[in-house]
Formats: C-alpha cells, structure tokens, sequence
C-alpha cells in the first residue's frame, strides 16, 4: 500500500522528526527556561544580562524576556531541524548535529549559573 502524499500541506513533513532529535527540543526548551529562571534569580543578586536583546527584553517586563527567550530558542531549534541534513564547514557537521549540540551547551550554562549562584550566596 502505498502512502499518499499531503497535498494540502506539502511541507508538513519537516514538523515531523526524528525521535532523538525530538527530545533534543524538548531537553533544550526545558534548559532554556531554567536559564531565564537562574538569570531572574542571578539578576536579583546584583548580576547582569550579557546579551543585549535579553537585557532589553528584561526592561521591557519578565514575561517579554520569558516569551522573547523561549520562541527564539524554539524557533532557532526549528530552523536547524528542519534543515538538519545541509551540511556546513565543508560537510564536516550537520545543523541536526549542531542542534544536538546545543543540550551540551545549556546544561553546561545551567551549571555555570548554579556555581555562581553558589558563590554569591
């Protein structure tokens, strides 16, 4: 039996991925709104945003710096994934492996933020 294609949605298809790389957007969604927690709490004990767009999203209210954080994560995470096979850097990595990466990354920055936490106190 053969499957027929979605021709209302022809690039539905992309939404569609992988298991692991699925929880790889779930596990970076999750780090990504622990960061914006431990930076709340950071912030209160007197230290400062690094990235500009964050630092002015917090101006703006916390629910801004919440929702602003969370799409551009989600939304760079989307990107990757939906173009995972392209290959950069002369076909040496994939943007899936990039985003992989990225769990990496923020569990290594929720450490980092969780020391100084530690320090402060």
């Amino acid at each position: 039996m053969t499957r027929k294609s979605n021709t209302l949605f022809p690039r539905m298809s992309i939404l569609f991925f992988e298991g692991k790389y699925t929880l790889c957007l779930f596990i970076v969604l999750i780090f990504s709104l622990v960061d914006g927690t431990m930076t709340l709490i950071l912030l209160e004990m007197g230290a400062w945003e690094a990235n500009p767009v964050m630092r002015y999203a917090l101006t703006v209210s916390h629910e801004f710096f919440f929702l602003l954080k969370y799409f551009l994560t989600a939304g760079g995470l989307l990107f990757l994934l939906a173009n995972g096979k392209r290959r950069i850097f002369g076909g040496r990595i994939s943007l899936e492996e990039i985003a992989a990466g990225l769990v990496i990354f923020y569990e290594g920055l929720v450490i980092y933020e969780i020391t100084i936490l530690h320090i402060f106190k």
